[in-house]
């Protein structure tokens, strides 16, 4: 809220903000054994600091009641993670259609996909490059739409309920926090899409960078403030066009996922 709205408030854009809802700083911590609303010593934002964002334009989506692995949990406590948030974040006047699952692990677990399917229409949950809107790029997974199920009743390894990201921090650890080697990895994976686009003619690739922390830490899940705000430069200065989860759609005839604004 102090660090990383600044910089999408300079250049207009808008992201959306994964919320667990047992962390807000002035949620019950003695109910959900949350950490004092911090982070690494940062203090967590309010419900106030999420309205805010929220009337600035920005995308408020749902990461779960307690931040656990859903491959870990009953029945029971899936439906707590998952229906509890959103009703948690409803009874803030806050309308999520996007589930991202703690380490996106869950995209294989019927269990799981089958609870977030009756609450979302999305959710974040696995990782790529890129996301192909007709799921039929994936080189080891040949499909031709992006049906939840394949004709067995097995999930399909791409569909709207398996969105998947590029996590910078991935890239962070990796990489040891080489703030000018992760640039130019940035501005690879961003230009990737390019070349399967105007292959067909149409925006059928598209990236989905995902961040945790924005601060100087070094921390395993941080991202360097100079990067994100180098990076964020680096897509308004080269006319990339950054849109929220929020505006991605799905044609229930043609099992295809779309952008909304085109």
């Amino acid at each position: 809220f102090t660090v990383v709205k600044p910089i999408l408030d300079k250049y207009d854009f808008k992201g959306s903000f994964f919320v667990t809802c047992g962390f807000v700083k002035d949620n019950n911590a003695k109910n959900i054994g949350m950490d004092n609303g911090k982070e690494n010593g940062t203090p967590r934002m309010s419900w106030s600091d999420i309205e805010a964002l929220k009337k600035d334009g920005q995308d408020i989506e749902s990461k779960g009641m307690t931040h656990r692995d859903l491959n870990q949990l009953g029945a029971k406590d899936l439906e707590f993670e998952i229906g509890g948030s959103k009703r948690c974040l409803e009874s803030h006047n806050i309308s999520p259609n996007i589930f991202a699952v703690v380490h996106g692990d869950a995209w294989n677990n019927s269990s799981a996909i089958k609870i977030i399917s009756k609450y979302y229409g999305f959710a974040d949950n696995g990782f790529a490059d890129l996301i192909f809107l007709r799921c039929d790029g994936y080189i080891t997974h040949k499909q031709t739409d992006c049906s939840t199920y394949t004709n067995n009743g097995t999930l399909n390894y791409a569909n709207r309920y398996s969105i998947r990201e590029r996590s910078q921090n991935t890239l962070d650890r990796i990489y040891l926090h080489n703030d000018s080697l992760l640039f130019e990895k940035f501005k690879e994976q961003i230009n990737s899409q390019t070349g399967y686009n105007n292959m067909k003619g149409f925006i059928d690739a598209i990236p989905v960078i995902a961040y945790h922390s924005i601060d100087d830490s070094k921390g395993p899940s941080s991202t360097d403030v100079e990067l994100f705000a180098s990076e964020m430069k680096y897509l308004h200065d080269n006319g990339i066009k950054v849109i929220p989860m929020s505006d991605l759609g799905y044609n229930e005839s043609t099992n295809y996922i779309y952008v909304k604004t085109g």
